[in-house]
């Protein structure tokens, strides 16, 4: 009997659950980006501290030191783009447009990057984003207070008398997402950096900035990422200077080989390995569910599901 009562209990929890998360997602989400980044954050910092042997609270300062810097960067050119390359795009693409009206071909997009609704858009764009600093300062507090605690989740959860088995498999995982992330944020770098020097330092294109911010930006897909920035690249190079065109699908194709052969092999062999096919569907349906927490809510959430089973497989085995 009291089995029974309890798996209703259980069957009728889990949609009242799901309704409460839903309802507080704006809340739970960056809560939950904020531990998930402090727990990668505390792991890197007892891989300084192990390795190097710098001070614990020393390492979290240098890492959230390092993070700063690239997001201060990530922000400036961001704006950067918003406001001076994109508008200049935008006129050159004008003719192709018009051409595309004339033709009575209803393209709704076409609308999209009319010069004179680019500001509006813009505004808009900014105005969300500005928005969400309130969830990036919940973020960040709740990262410092879990990258600061050295016992986090121990020192919360002992007194519900969680099995340490648990605990070692938190650490497994927490180790490897940790590399993940840090490895996700070298290959953007270099993929952006590498892109800057072609295009804007060898090429010398006007548009250097935004192909760099896109190819950083979409690495974080597997698969589509290089497909969509090669596209895009090819593009915006086209507008420029089309004798520009096959040099860049040369240096994009020879860029990839460099990354998958040598640059993933040596900054992800300690992180969590994810099928692509895997990432891009957790990438879609964290994007639909929360945007830009979802995602990066949902690839850790996988991480988790897919190490807990090949833990049971490698005990099934054993």
């Amino acid at each position: 009997m009291y089995q029974l009562i309890k798996k209703h209990l259980v069957f009728w929890l889990i949609p009242v659950f799901l309704l409460f998360f839903w309802y507080f997602k704006s809340i739970i989400f960056p809560f939950l980006v904020g531990i998930i980044l402090g727990s990668a954050i505390q792991s890197l910092a007892f891989f300084l501290n192990y390795k190097i042997k710098i001070n614990y609270h020393l390492a979290v300062f240098l890492i959230y030191l390092g993070f700063i810097f690239l997001f201060i960067f990530a922000f400036y050119l961001t704006i950067k783009v918003l406001l001076t390359e994109i508008p200049s795009l935008l006129e050159k693409l004008q003719p192709y447009i018009s051409f595309i009206r004339n033709l009575n071909i209803k393209v709704q997009w076409a609308d999209f990057f009319s010069f004179t609704d680019y500001l509006p858009n813009a505004l808009q764009f900014l105005s969300k984003f500005m928005g969400g600093f309130i969830s990036l300062g919940l973020i960040f507090v709740v990262s410092i207070y879990v990258s600061l605690s050295k016992n986090f989740p121990e020192t919360l959860l002992f007194s519900l008398k969680v099995k340490e088995d648990y605990f070692k498999l938190w650490r497994m995982i927490r180790r490897k997402i940790s590399f993940w992330f840090l490895g996700q944020i070298i290959l953007m770098v270099f993929i952006g950096l590498g892109t800057y020097i072609f295009t804007g330092l060898i090429l010398k294109v006007k548009y250097a900035s935004l192909i760099s911010l896109v190819a950083g930006l979409l690495e974080i897909i597997p698969i589509l990422g290089p497909i969509m920035t090669l596209t895009i690249a090819s593009l915006i190079i086209f507008l420029e200077n089309p004798g520009y065109v096959l040099p860049t699908i040369i240096f994009f194709i020879f860029l990839q080989q460099i990354e998958s052969h040598f640059l993933v092999p040596l900054v992800m062999k300690k992180a969590i390995a994810l099928n692509p096919l895997l990432v891009i569907l957790g990438i879609l349906i964290g994007a639909k569910i929360g945007g830009i927490l979802g995602i990066i809510i949902m690839l850790p959430l996988l991480s988790v599901i897919v190490e807990i089973i090949n833990l049971k497989t490698k005990i099934g085995e054993a």
